[in-house]
């Protein structure tokens, strides 16, 4: 039989051992929100300095890129242009992701690069670039075009419009993003 002091005494120690049990697991999840700040921070800033842009990586949203056979040559092929040598062969689609490349000159982009840039709408536009020339103050400009069938060409592009162009496409990963903006 407990005495009134020992149940007082259990009572204390389950008390302190609850909080102090409590507090571990607050402490083990605050330092592995922690890690995982320093981590994506860190993995951030890489690719920032790696990559040369604020803008990485990009989900696709629309379907202005999407292949539906080879007719996305067309107008590259009547023009003299071989497209087995563009750095990007296949389209993608809504929820693939993009990695974006930063450019620091328009000389950085050739035709048949698929580039990220503002049209100011809130989403940049992922296109492929069709055609290029200085106009009549040397500016240089642009012209792009989506690689889906009955896609029109796009108003020429000043070098300011331009954020990146696209060195790689992850398939489907970019559903998580869309995901979260939806929400």
């Amino acid at each position: 039989m407990r005495t009134k002091k020992s149940r007082k005494k259990l009572r204390v120690a389950k008390g302190f051992a609850a909080r102090i049990f409590g507090r571990k697991i607050i402490r083990e999840v605050l330092e592995f929100v922690l890690i995982l700040a320093i981590l994506y921070f860190g993995v951030s800033g890489v690719l920032v300095l790696a990559l040369r842009t604020d803008t990485y990586w990009m989900a696709v949203v629309s379907d202005s890129m999407k292949h539906d056979g080879e007719g996305w040559r067309e107008i590259f092929e009547t023009n003299g242009y071989d497209t087995s040598q563009f750095p990007l062969q296949g389209g993608f689609e809504r929820g693939d992701m993009l990695i974006i490349q930063g450019v620091s000159s328009v000389t950085e982009i050739s035709i048949g690069d698929v580039i990220l840039f503002d049209t100011g709408r809130p989403i940049p536009t992922v296109h492929r670039v069709v055609a290029m020339w200085s106009d009549e103050n040397g500016i240089a400009r642009t012209t792009t075009k989506g690689d889906a069938p009955g896609a029109s060409l796009d108003s020429p592009l000043k070098p300011e419009q331009i954020r990146g162009k696209v060195i790689f496409v992850i398939p489907e990963l970019g559903h998580l993003s869309l995901w979260f903006k939806r929400s």
